[in-house]
This record gives C-alpha cells, structure tokens and sequence, in this order.
C-alpha cells in the first residue's frame, strides 16, 4: 500500500487530472443515455457534465482531503492514493445528484449564475 505526503495543492497538480478524466468517463455514459438533450434548453446538442453549485471536483476532493490533513500549518495531506482515488469517485455518485448535463451555452450560462 502506498502512501503519498503532499500538500493539498501538488495534490490537485500531479493527481487531480486523473481524477478529473475518471470523472469524464463517467460522466460519457450519462451523457449518451440522455440522447444528447440538454436538461436545460432541451435541444439535441453536444452535451458538457456541469457540477452541481458547491459540488465541484476542487470541493469534493478538498472535503475528502481535509481527513487526511497531518500538518495544517503547511497543508499537508497524508493518503493512500488508491483508497482517495476510490473515495473521491463514490463522492461523485449518484451521478445525477452532482452533476447537470447540459449544452455549452446553457453550462456557461449556469456556471456565470
């Protein structure tokens, strides 16, 4: 089992891409079973996976991450990164419930909200 010590932020540096494409495959599925109809404009278009307001990867990995904090004077995190990676993406489910499947200019709409 490894360990990783890090700051939170070399955390979303060097691990946070590979959280962030897991999250984009999960979010493929959805997308396709929602025949590319954005829930919000309800047009057929190519669809983005919006997180849910104060739902975000950055909130969701930072609420996990703050468990595992060892020195919070410099922010340092202690983890397994197998068991975080695990934990962040059951954090992402339900799908439904984190994240609005929606067209680009309905997502930079809901974004700029």
């Amino acid at each position: 089992m490894a360990k990783i010590v890090c700051t939170v932020l070399e955390f979303h540096k060097y691990l946070g891409p590979r959280i962030r494409n897991i999250v984009q495959a999960m979010t493929k599925k959805r997308k396709k079973e929602l025949n590319h109809i954005c829930q919000e404009c309800k047009q057929t278009k190519e669809l983005e996976a919006a997180h849910v307001k104060g739902n975000s990867r950055k909130d969701i990995i930072e609420r996990i991450l703050k468990e595992h904090i060892i020195d919070l004077k410099n922010n340092l995190i202690e983890i397994d990164p197998d068991r975080i990676e695990k934990e962040i993406i059951l954090a992402h489910k339900p799908i439904d419930k984190y994240f609005r499947f929606l067209c680009s200019k309905c997502h930079t709409k809901y974004d700029s909200k």
